[in-house]
């Protein structure tokens, strides 16, 4: 036998379907005398007065009490008070049904009047049906009404002599039994529609709760449990309008933390997220209730200081956020000594946004970086001013890119056994149009700061190819290379290597007359990533030199860890040859080093004929500097290409034209 297994319905759903049936009988109760005095007048003078007016006050006596006990109920379910399963309602319920069957008892004592009982069970089946949609949802109302009412009019009904009565009698199971069944469809729709009402009332709770906990979350900072970022700028931007509104001072302080990345990198990230959290807890023990404490991103935090009094209040929070630094940090039981360069920035103006004062304090901060670290230092006025001209340089050289004023110029390399030209390094020359031809230190490092250095770095490469393609057709030696340089950011965040392949197949260049160069300086952030970007250029053919070899503290290391073709022995070294004995015995150990690995080597910055002398004598391969050219144009390069003699053809017009 298949027993199927009935929904279980909640508390909630009982009590719902309870409040329904109770408004249901206050709206029913007031009908119900004016349908009991109808009832009376149509009785007429067939039914004596007094019994009619025993009906019409039964009825009357049962309404109210039914009617006052659901509003009990009701006014007790508004105040949150224990009703349970609220007997006085079902027995009000009761007392109606029973009052509306009193006409079989005390109007129709005869066989006559036929015709008046069946207007009576007329109205009395009308009163029954009301209980199938207004009792619907509690079968035990519904059923205490009916059997209230029903019951004694079937029994009068079938014990009547009086065969039309009797009749009557036999039809009201037949018609309890219709009711019946509607009433159970209407129950079940009604306790569906109650509990799909509270399934969604619960769902709607979780995702409010939920989004609740999202939103909490999406403005919380995962690892200190402080602000982030959107939830920060979202409080400054509010305050900045409250504090402009009020005329008050509000600061805001910058800092991030020195060398933070040396951490990272000796004791791994996990430290470096320990660290984090101990940074955080200590300055937020230093700071007042009302400033706001967040965690920007990476090492990066920001601290909102509202309703200053002064703005050496706010160095006075300041020097006391750079004063938690002084003790040691205890990270995975090691004891770390950590600074902080901070910044500072307060609305003394009252004309800053929200947006202008993080940017002035970040301004700060990062003058507190270059004037040595472990420093607070106060935003200010030729602070500003030097902002905005750093900002109008950006400007200035991102138009420059665009117009193709960043052209690139190239040092010849020379062969030091024969004199003669066999390469060049191409070198970012900007040729602007009031300050003339200006050389990378005036825009390399703002390129590098500004997130341009892709475009610079992409444009130098992209015409260096372009140009060894034209010396090509010119006749020049395969192996003749133009070499670029690839940057810090560059080698780490792009794909160098993808990208010049990419380029060497558009422009039909032979990868052989490409190299690249790239500065201890920007492998040591990321030797791995480096490895794989060399490894890519070489297996396209491209050769691949160390730049600015010795300078960096792990010189011997990267030449065991990267795959390269050459060294390039910086010009620090090369300037003291023959004065400094600890250079000239430097520069003579990596050439010697360079011939046991079997890399080549070039000098670079050689500006003497004494120099160029003992770099021969030592045995460098190859070496470039002001002693035989500056960095010059296409142009240049080209007819001094053609007097030695390495063109087989000479350009013509256009093709100069091209090259400019």
């Amino acid at each position: 036998m298949v027993h199927i297994r009935r929904a279980v319905v909640s508390e909630r759903v009982k009590l719902a379907c309870l409040d329904s049936v109770n408004r249901a009988i206050m709206r029913s109760t007031l009908l119900g005398i004016p349908g009991a005095a109808v009832l009376a007048a149509i009785l007429g003078e067939s039914v004596p007065f007094a019994n009619r007016v025993a009906f019409v006050a039964a009825v009357s006596a049962a309404d109210i009490f039914a009617f006052v006990a659901s509003w009990i109920y009701l006014r007790r379910r508004k105040r949150g008070l224990p009703v349970g399963n609220w007997s006085p309602g079902i027995v009000g319920a009761m007392l109606v049904g029973f009052a509306w069957a009193l006409p079989v008892f005390i109007a129709f004592p005869d066989t006559q009047h036929v015709e008046l009982r069946a207007v009576f069970l007329l109205f009395a089946c009308a009163t029954s049906a009301t209980s199938v949609v207004g009792a619907a949802a509690r079968r035990s109302y519904f059923y205490a009404t009916q059997a209230a009412m029903l019951l004694p009019i079937t029994v009068v009904f079938l014990f009547s002599t009086e065969r039309v009565t009797n009749l009557l009698g036999y039809a009201i199971p037949i018609y309890f039994a219709s009711m019946s069944s509607l009433h159970h469809d209407a129950h079940r729709i009604v306790v569906s529609e109650l509990t799909l009402r509270e399934s969604n009332d619960i769902a709607n709770a979780a995702l409010v709760e939920a989004n609740a906990t999202l939103t909490e979350l999406a403005l919380r900072d995962d690892l200190t449990g402080f602000a982030n970022r959107t939830a920060f700028i979202d409080h400054l931007d509010r305050a900045v309008a409250v504090a402009r509104r009020d005329r008050s001072i509000i600061g805001l302080l910058y800092f991030d933390l020195d060398r933070f990345k040396v951490v990272n990198d000796s004791l791994g990230h996990g430290a470096g997220d320990e660290l984090l959290v101990q940074v955080a807890q200590r300055v937020h023990g230093v700071l007042r209730e009302t400033d706001v404490l967040a965690r920007l991103g990476g090492d990066e935090f920001t601290v909102f200081l509202d309703r200053l009094g002064d703005g050496y209040e706010a160095l006075i929070i300041g020097r006391r956020v750079a004063a938690t630094f002084n003790e040691p940090f205890l990270i995975q039981g090691r004891r770390l000594n950590v600074t902080a360069s901070l910044g500072i920035a307060t609305n003394l103006h009252m004309n800053d946004d929200g947006e202008t004062l993080l940017a002035h304090a970040d301004a700060a901060q990062y003058q507190a970086k270059e004037s040595g670290r472990n420093r607070v230092e106060v935003f200010d006025i030729a602070l500003r001013d030097a902002i905005e001209r750093r900002l109008d340089n950006e400007q200035a050289l991102r138009d420059a890119l665009a117009a193709g004023e960043i052209i690139a110029y190239y040092q010849p390399q020379i062969e030091m056994a024969s004199g003669r030209i066999v390469g060049a390094e191409a070198l970012a020359r900007w040729k602007h149009p009031q300050r003339g031809v200006l050389g990378a230190p005036h825009f390399v490092p703002l390129a590098e700061e500004s997130g341009l250095i892709f475009s610079l770095d992409a444009s130098i490469i992209q015409q260096s190819v372009d140009k060894r393609v034209l010396l090509a057709h010119l006749g020049l030696a395969a192996d003749f290379r133009i070499w670029c340089n690839v940057s810090a950011r560059q080698l780490t965040r792009g794909e160098p290597a993808d990208q010049l392949a990419a380029l060497l197949r558009r422009s039909g260049c032979d990868a052989q007359g490409i190299g690249i160069e790239i500065t201890e300086t920007a492998v040591l952030p990321d030797v791995q990533a480096a490895h794989h970007q060399i490894g890519l250029a070489r297996q396209l053919g491209v050769e691949c030199a160390l730049d600015d070899f010795g300078t960096g503290h792990s010189s011997l290391t990267l030449l065991r860890e990267l795959s390269i073709d050459k060294v390039k022995i910086d010009r620090s070294f090369v300037a003291d040859l023959g004065v400094d004995p600890a250079d000239t015995a430097i520069v003579r150990s990596v050439i010697g080093l360079a011939r046991e690995l079997g890399l080549g080597v070039i000098a670079e910055g050689v500006e003497t004929r004494e120099q160029a002398e003992i770099l021969i004598e030592m045995g460098c391969d190859l070496a470039q500097g002001f002693m035989w050219s500056q960095a010059i144009t296409y142009e240049q390069l080209v007819r001094r290409l053609a007097t030695q003699g390495s063109l087989l053809s000479l350009p013509v017009a256009d093709e100069y034209s091209d090259a400019a």
